[in-house]
């Protein structure tokens, strides 16, 4: 496949009817098999179903993707939190991000193994007033042991089916590479999760959360944490990925999507154009074009979305209007 070749869907997400509120969340863009497609539904539904409560109550638009993302951490069906995929030590390892829009603060976690909710830490490096805004590991775990945040064993963060995958994948490694949407032996998962929001006093944010891609080199880090690669959000607009980390964090995927918008183009035209030019720049070992992911939302409460891959798990609300969910 060459990179003219690569389709792009992209759907609009229309603004709100009434006031200012709205959100769109992902659970990831890959080959979601058909018997997976209904629990990818109804975790997305939920999750938009809490997000919509929050900003009805007046919750900022921080707080609210930060409490989305860590209701879709503690669900197994996606990459994020419990569910994550296993490195070559067949231990869960995850990433996490999110910015304020109005402040530009942001607050990112890497490579910990001890967490149950990592965007949570990731909003507490937000608020903090050091000089830390990315900490990673052990680091990271005691940053978040300090402030009264339980560690956990890192089985907790395994599941049997992320368990069997990784006894498989040990079996034929050397047939994988982070980028395939396929691993030889079944559809690879790319189940990184993400919210955007804009809330009553026209504020946005963004978070993104990923327990990364199957059986990867341990240390190795995504776009998830990454300002700007895996999310970004200014006063104009925001965005969450996801997809092949490497590639995304080369074409900033995130942050230049958030400038394409904030320049007058439609969300969700701005999204494909940045997933189009990512495919065409960049390509795997056999020759494949980069794939992902991206919802994206602007100060007007329009939305958009776009994905390069056979499906993308994804919803939406605005206020006056019905939550929309599609995989």
């Amino acid at each position: 496949m060459t990179a003219a070749s690569v389709p792009v869907r992209a759907e609009r997400v229309e603004a709100p009817y009434e006031g200012r509120t709205a959100l769109l969340v992902h659970g990831g863009a890959w080959a979601i098999p058909d018997d997976a497609v209904e629990a990818h539904r109804s975790g997305i539904e939920h999750a938009v179903a809490k997000g919509r409560a929050l900003l009805r109550h007046g919750r900022p638009a921080l707080d609210v993707v930060t409490d989305v993302v860590a209701f879709l951490e503690a669900d197994p069906t996606f990459d994020a939190g419990c569910g994550a995929r296993l490195d070559r030590d067949g231990r869960a390892q995850l990433d996490a991000g999110l910015m304020d829009g109005t402040t530009l603060a942001w607050g990112a976690v890497a490579n910990v193994r001890r967490l149950a909710h990592p965007i949570r830490v990731a909003g507490m490096l937000l608020h903090h007033d050091g000089q830390a805004r990315l900490l990673v590991a052990e680091g990271a775990e005691r940053f978040a042991a300090e402030r009264g945040m339980e560690l956990i064993d890192n089985e907790a963060l395994i599941t049997e089916a992320e368990q069997a995958r990784f006894e498989q994948l040990h079996a034929d490694h050397t047939r994988f590479h982070t980028s395939r949407e396929f691993s030889g032996l079944e559809a690879d998962p790319h189940g990184t999760v993400g919210c955007i929001a804009l809330d009553q006093a026209g504020h946005l944010a963004a978070a993104t959360s990923t327990g990364g891609a199957s059986y990867t080199h341990p240390g190795r880090v995504g776009d998830s944490p990454l300002v700007g690669c895996g999310y970004y959000a200014t006063a104009q607009a925001a965005a969450s990925a996801t997809g092949w980390g490497e590639a995304i964090a080369a074409v900033l995927l995130c942050g230049r999507t958030v400038d394409t918008v904030a320049s007058g183009t439609s969300p969700e035209r701005a999204a494909a154009e940045r997933l189009q030019h990512m495919a065409a720049s960049i390509t795997n070992p056999q020759g494949e074009p980069a794939t992902g992911g991206l919802i994206t939302l602007d100060a007007s409460g329009r939305g958009g979305v776009a994905y390069t891959t056979p499906r993308m798990a994804r919803g939406s609300w605005a206020e006056g209007g019905a939550i929309r969910v599609a995989v």
